[in-house]
């Protein structure tokens, strides 16, 4: 219980600044300890840094919104909170050992799949209803877990997949979370409104050192990227049942295709990438520069213009999916595929386009 008493609008920003307060002061912290420890991020063929940037800047986002939520948020009212927190600590330890020794990808996937268990059992929070999606509605209680479990343990690798140039996973995932808490103020869920929120402002806190930094320049790593990640994917999976039962005047038509473009860039990039790995016999988890983000920065792109340029489209994305919500799930997730496909070609059109240009041209 609070010592003193705040409304809504004191609490949210009250709670945003301590989280983004505590991030900031703890990044100068990490990025000194990292670079004793040699806990860095170094150059090679695939990267796009320079030189050895530290990494386990996640730790500072992720430890001002738990210390933030464990400050405003009511955990009487929301039963959910505990495992929320105890699943996202797990991801944020295997990310934290990735970060500083190196851990296999099924290690990774294992402990996501417990922390994704912990949601779906003990949270009891799981996908019950595609509403309407291929004309599917209602699902039995097998296939609510395995696409509950598909869909966390997936969003949790897009964002970290995703992470690639400086600013780009965070300032998608603020993209993400900013609608989410929005929604979540329109329907009244006050404590899922400041969880979004909360993790919003720490992500905010630590872009000026990952997209401008100098002497503090730091990294999430995975440490960062798969926790945001996770708790995103909790957060659409909420917003998503929460649809089902909501007074008629917010109720969305197509939940789930809004769902897919809250995260449309990682999730629609990362399948992207999967398939045209696979297409040439090679793993889908093979490290390449297939992502769109490599596409754009050979169009001569600086990593913040490129970051720009897909934090933008996702918000496009978003806004496209509200206004042909009328239309359906089905139809509204086929509107956003489509254009997907269309706008991530582009780049790779240009940039063949730029490749079988004649250097010299000859008039007649």
């Amino acid at each position: 219980m609070m010592l003193f008493s705040l409304n809504e609008n004191e609490q949210i920003i009250l709670s945003i600044s301590v989280a983004f307060l505590i991030t900031l002061f703890l990044i100068p912290i990490i990025v000194r300890v990292a670079r004793t420890r040699g806990i860095v991020a170094h150059e090679n063929g695939r990267t796009s840094h320079t030189g050895t940037i530290p990494t386990m800047g996640g730790l500072a986002i992720i430890t001002g919104f738990y210390i933030s939520v464990l400050l405003f948020v009511n955990d009487i009212n929301f039963r959910e909170l505990n495992p929320l927190l105890a699943g996202s600590l797990l991801i944020l330890l295997s990310g934290m050992k990735d970060d500083m020794v190196g851990i296999s990808a099924r290690k990774k996937v294992i402990v996501q799949i417990i922390s994704a268990c912990i949601i779906i059992f003990w949270a009891n929070v799981r996908f019950t209803s595609l509403q309407g999606f291929l004309g599917i509605h209602e699902i039995n209680y097998f296939w609510s877990v395995m696409i509950t479990l598909i869909t966390i343990v997936g969003l949790t690798n897009c964002f970290n997949l995703i992470d690639g140039i400086d600013g780009l996973a965070p300032g998608l995932s603020i993209v993400s979370l900013l609608t989410l808490g929005i929604w979540f103020r329109i329907i009244d869920q006050s404590e899922l409104m400041m969880i979004s929120f909360i993790l919003a402002g720490a992500l905010i806190a630590f872009i000026p050192h990952n997209v401008f930094g100098r002497k503090n320049k730091i990294f999430q790593g995975d440490t960062g990227s798969l926790t945001t990640g996770f708790i995103i994917a909790f957060l659409i999976i909420k917003f998503n049942q929460l649809n089902l039962s909501i007074s008629p005047e917010y109720f969305l038509q197509s939940a789930p295709a809004i769902s897919v473009a809250i995260v449309f860039v990682p999730l629609f990039d990362t399948l992207r990438v999967f398939i045209l790995r696979l297409s040439k016999n090679r793993s889908p988890f093979m490290p390449d520069k297939l992502h769109a983000h490599h596409a754009l920065i050979s169009l001569c792109l600086t990593h913040t213009q490129t970051s720009f340029i897909l934090v933008c489209l996702n918000a496009m994305f978003i806004l496209l999916a509200f206004m042909t919500s009328p239309l359906g799930t089905t139809a509204d997730v086929f509107i956003l595929l489509i254009t997907g496909i269309v706008l991530f070609y582009i780049p790779a059109a240009i940039k063949r386009k730029k490749q079988h240009k004649p250097m010299f041209s000859v008039n007649p």
